[in-house]
């Protein structure tokens, strides 16, 4: 991996597209491969994947051509980090980051001596399970690094120029809706002033860094939204939740059935409250 696929696709003026992989099924993500997206973001932070799982779920990625991100539970769990990178992760997303320090921290465990201390084994995945080509692999390793900070607190927002600073944030992830409720915004994350300001000022340290933005319309993408969120300097495109859009799937299904049933004799039971807000 002499450079990062992610990295190559912007260098190349494209515009990556992925989705967040809360599952972990290897029939969505070959799904995914097949349908034109760029990148599946796998989930350890809120679901169970394990590292086992999560070397069987890469390997799936790299069989159908997506580039495989993985969120670690948390910036400290400095073991996690370093295993989705020997699963053969090409980047690492780092939930609830707070300052500088916690990215150094991770990036500390995950380059290989003498600039981190990222312990030295070729019986791993990504060192291709190779003596002869580890060094090769580590040079290669160090180099296409790629950390995405998940800017989501407060004391993010206040450190967002420490944290574009580091050489290897390349991409940073607005986190809406994590903020809105740290404000006292609540839900109100797309309406929220304090949420807009706060994400005009990780725009512009962004933008200062040389860093690229990741985002878009997560829950309802459309053509309007889409181009709105370019407008709004998003280069990275993370589309959809697989378990969200597989409720939002269902819940289109019974109202459409729903709505048929209602204009004959027969009837349905009413549906449950739906699990998203109006207008979304």
């Amino acid at each position: 991996m002499a450079a990062n696929r992610l990295m190559a696709m912007l260098d190349d003026n494209a515009v990556p597209v992925g989705m967040q992989c809360f599952t972990g099924d290897h029939t969505l993500i070959e799904v995914l491969g097949r349908t034109g997206f760029d990148y599946v973001w796998l989930d350890s932070e809120h679901c169970a994947t394990n590292p086992r799982a999560l070397e069987d779920t890469v390997r799936t990625a790299d069989g159908v051509g997506l580039i495989s991100l993985v969120r670690i539970p948390e910036p400290d769990d400095t073991t996690a980090a370093r295993r989705a990178l020997e699963a053969g992760a090409h980047g690492l997303i780092v939930p609830m980051a707070r300052s500088a320090a916690d990215i150094e921290n991770v990036l500390d465990a995950t380059l290989y001596p003498p600039t981190g201390r990222r312990g030295i084994c070729p019986a791993y995945r990504s060192a291709g399970y190779s003596i002869r080509s580890f060094g090769r692999h580590a040079a290669e390793s160090d180099a296409s690094l790629l950390i995405i900070p998940l800017i989501e607190t407060l004391d993010a927002l206040e450190n967002i120029e420490e944290i574009c600073a580091i050489e290897q944030v390349r991409v940073l992830c607005f986190a809406a809706g994590e903020l809105a409720f740290a404000m006292g915004e609540g839900t109100h994350m797309h309406s929220s002033t304090k949420v807009r300001d706060a994400y005009a000022k990780v725009k512009e340290a962004a933008a200062r860094n040389g860093v690229v933005l990741m985002g878009g319309p997560i829950l309802n993408p459309t053509h309007d939204s889409c181009a709105k969120a370019l407008d709004d300097g998003i280069r990275v495109f993370c589309l959809g939740i697989d378990v969200m859009a597989f409720r939002a799937l269902c819940e289109n299904t019974v109202g459409a059935l729903n709505s048929a049933v209602a204009t004959t004799g027969y009837s349905r039971p009413p549906a449950p409250e739906s699990g998203f807000p109006d207008h979304y």
